[in-house]
């Protein structure tokens, strides 16, 4: 990887041996040589063409390293502004290139139309440790566009971007909950932001420099019968429309494990239960030795289902308190309570009781905010 520019063989330059040790005394009297040259090697078609806010790219830094010289350091010599560009592959590594040179690719993912890419310096040191040369690249101005003035426009840039499944369920009187799966292709995923929705969030993620994927939900008014918002679509050079309905089916099984207290699992159980008590009912009129025992049992389990539809546990939840879409830590926060306000427990998870509030929504609390 490390080498010497330019060499000459001894079958071309003949010397005696005076005068080579006084070619040698003279070259460690002469001033210390320039041993590296360092240059942007971005592709003209990555630099020339619109960057848009959001959008990854590469820039690629080249090193001539010569009379054997060895690579030290290389930095930016000015602190990367995390508002304006962020650096997403700071551990890159320097590799040998096909011209001789070390090349090193950073991936900047680009936050405001005044990113710059600061001044980058390569160090070298020579072969005998006696000096250090450096070579500065200039700071790279790039041509970064904004496309938030379309009000449609959910922040993404990507190869692609579909739709995977999606799921609508009633959540009160006058808003649906509609969740869906985002697929997509060199993109910044995670800026996806629906304008003029103000419930909204990622439930499950898998980012990546390729391909990248979420659950996202949001809270949508009931008039509302589709949702309608645009990407920009880097190969086609243009926005691109994407439409989800919002209509909710009552026979889709929800991604909340049913938003509404009385669920099926509550119609079936009860049935079962119900079944237990007509089989030992009916069992007393044949074996009369245990009619009695078969008739205690009867009425314990039919005091167990009364007690199991009609008793609910209910608490108190403070003012300040996050009402989630799902029982877990990253979960998308539905509301968050003004008031203190008593709430009816109707199922639990781990560390959440699944409640209903006075006005008939429906989610999920932690534990310790209920008292």
């Amino acid at each position: 990887m490390f080498f010497a520019l330019l060499s000459f063989g001894a079958s071309e330059v003949s010397t005696s041996p005076n005068q080579e040790n006084q070619s040698r005394a003279q070259s460690q009297s002469l001033p210390n040589e320039r041993i590296v040259y360092a240059k942007n090697a971005t592709p003209d078609e990555i630099l020339e063409k619109p960057i848009y806010v959001g959008q990854t790219i590469p820039i690629t830094y080249s090193a001539l390293l010569m009379n054997n010289a060895i690579l030290q350091q290389s930095l930016f010599t000015e602190k990367l502004s995390s508002d304006k560009l962020t650096l997403k592959t700071p551990n890159a590594q320097w590799k040998g290139a096909e011209d001789n040179s070390v090349q090193i690719t950073y991936y900047f993912k680009i936050k405001s139309p005044n990113a710059m890419i600061p001044e980058f310096e390569v160090i070298a040191k020579s072969k005998d440790n006696s000096y250090t040369d450096s070579s500065i690249v200039p700071s790279i101005h790039l041509n970064v566009i904004d496309l938030y003035q379309n009000k449609k426009y959910v922040g993404v840039v990507a190869d692609s971007l579909k739709v995977g499944i999606y799921k609508a369920k009633n959540y009160d009187a006058d808003y649906n909950l509609l969740a869906f799966e985002l697929i997509a292709t060199n993109a910044n995923l995670e800026d996806f932001k629906i304008p003029d929705f103000q419930k909204q969030g990622i439930e499950r993620s898998n980012f990546s420099a390729q391909e990248s994927s979420g659950i996202f939900y949001c809270v949508v008014p009931r008039n509302i019968q589709n949702i309608s918002f645009e990407y920009f679509s880097l190969p086609n050079n243009r926005f691109e429309t994407i439409q989800i309905p919002v209509i909710p089916a009552a026979d889709i099984v929800s991604t909340q494990e049913s938003l509404k207290p009385k669920n099926t699992y509550l119609l079936y159980y009860s049935l079962f239960i119900g079944a237990i008590i007509v089989t030992l009912l009916i069992l007393s009129f044949f074996f009369k030795k245990i009619r009695k025992i078969l008739w205690i049992l009867s009425f314990g389990v039919f005091v167990y289902l009364l007690f199991y539809l009609f008793y609910t546990k209910s608490g108190t939840l403070e003012s300040g308190k996050h009402i989630w879409v799902l029982p877990t830590h990253n979960s998308t926060i539905l509301e968050t309570t003004k008031t203190s306000m008593k709430v009816k427990v109707i199922g639990e998870h781990d560390k959440y009781y699944k409640i209903i509030t006075p006005d008939d929504k429906v989610g999920w609390i932690r534990k310790e905010d209920a008292e």
